[in-house]
């Protein structure tokens, strides 16, 4: 078994931003239309590359296709309920491997958790089933900012956990937030990886073998996130809900396209 842990400290997103950015964005979809397949944003701008394919636009069982030179995307609307959840699952397939991904983010005026589950699979090799995996996440938003404030009593569990599945083992990440003086963020992320039924003995030495390199790649991919997260969340939490409306109809829009 292979036991990693690194903090990083990253600036903070209040929660009543996140929660109106949250129903901001939701709004912001809900008010797309559809015509003929093509969708359109709510000030006649048309979004590229996506088309409504099956049922009817924003309603369980909806299916919209991506056009992708390199892939075949599906993404299929389970629901779509302010006050329930919304829950998409989309599919990735280059012909050899496909990955199926479902997410939910439930109560979207006031967000709870927030999850995702999904595997990877490929076909007509021989070595097949080794790159068969599964996953999934979840996030207790309410545990993580009384976390992040300090404002309340820990939780024996991290707020966010993640597990990975394969024949060979089983790897598993938990993230909690602590609240520095500054105001900023310290993310303690730890990561668990240990071997699994009859491969166990060989997947150990494995890991104990490459655990330096294993840290080195921990800690690198974790200080890359945060370099990214501090260059970018401050200037999104410093936007008003108007103004961050207007930076995602510009994202989402085709450029061709003048409102």
């Amino acid at each position: 078994m292979v036991h990693l842990q690194h903090t990083v400290i990253v600036e903070p997103v209040p929660r009543r931003w996140f929660e109106q950015a949250v129903l901001t964005l939701y709004d912001l979809v809900a008010r797309t239309r559809a015509d003929g397949g093509r969708l359109f944003l709510a000030d006649g701008r048309r979004v590229p590359d996506v088309r409504l394919a099956e049922g009817g636009h924003l309603r369980a069982g909806a299916v919209y296709e991506v056009d992708d030179d390199a892939a075949r995307i599906r993404v299929r609307v389970l629901e779509w309920d302010r006050r329930s959840a919304v829950r998409a699952a989309q599919t990735i397939s280059d012909g050899a491997v496909t990955a199926e991904i479902e997410g939910v983010l439930r109560d979207v005026e006031h967000p709870r958790t927030a999850g995702l589950r999904g595997s990877i699979r490929s076909s007509g090799t021989r070595w097949a089933s080794l790159t068969r995996a599964t996953g999934t996440s979840r996030l207790r938003l309410d545990d993580w900012w009384t976390a992040a404030a300090g404002t309340g009593p820990g939780t024996t569990s991290a707020p966010l956990e993640a597990r990975l599945d394969h024949r060979l083992g089983v790897a598993t990440v938990r993230a909690s937030p602590h609240r520095l003086p500054d105001g900023r963020w310290a993310i303690s992320v730890s990561l668990t990886a240990r071997g699994r039924s009859l491969p166990r003995p060989l997947t150990a030495v494995a890991l104990r073998l490459a655990a330096r390199s294993l840290h080195r790649s921990f800690t690198g991919a974790l200080e890359s996130a945060a370099a990214h997260w501090n260059e970018t969340v401050p200037d999104l939490v410093a936007r008003d809900m108007p103004r961050l409306r207007e930076r995602a109809l510009d994202a989402l829009a085709d450029p061709r396209d003048t409102p």
